[in-house]
């Protein structure tokens, strides 16, 4: 009974995306824009260093594309973000054209994060380096989409005590 109860919006959610974007799924690439930003927070951090060395989109099977599903690299190079210098504030963080189609996840791969606590800096644990964001979007041919990369702060630095502290990032993914 359970696994109805769960399956029903599932399934409900995937036909409502694909007849969604049946017109919009023709052949031709898009061009994917990602931006970078971070919700205020009250920490008692001045800094919160983030270092991101690639992001990858990865694009489903079928859905009415001629493309290959699989895993597309939209940021390829080692980017650090201030959370804090950033906070309500929309920073470019990379784009790629891709083939249009249905995108279902983002994966990003954060190197190290350093913050700073009342003028100490402390390497934080980063306990996965891949962060997958399941977040379905569409990529139209020969549109522009663009994705907001929304981390929170308050959420993901975690204090464990002793001057450790612990990256587990806390990501919205908006479209704009």
């Amino acid at each position: 009974m359970k696994k109805k109860a769960i399956l029903v919006p599932f399934v409900t959610m995937s036909v409502v995306v694909l007849v969604a974007c049946s017109g919009c799924l023709q052949s031709g690439t898009g061009t994917l824009v990602l931006k970078i930003t971070d919700a205020p927070s009250d920490l008692n951090i001045t800094h919160a260093n983030v270092t991101i060395s690639q992001v990858q989109v990865h694009m489903s099977a079928g859905a009415g594309n001629n493309t290959t599903a699989g895993w597309y690299t939209v940021v390829n190079e080692s980017q650090t973000f201030d959370l804090i210098a950033i906070q309500d504030v929309f920073e470019f963080f990379g784009s790629a054209n891709l083939s249009a189609g249905m995108y279902t996840q983002i994966r990003l791969t954060i190197d190290e994060c350093i913050i700073t606590v009342n003028g100490t800096e402390y390497a934080c644990t980063v306990p996965s380096g891949a962060i997958k964001l399941i977040r379905p979007f569409v990529l139209k041919a020969n549109q522009n989409t663009t994705l907001i990369l929304d981390f929170d702060a308050q959420e993901s630095i975690l204090e464990k005590g002793n001057g450790q502290y612990s990256f587990k990032p806390v990501i919205r993914v908006l479209q704009e």
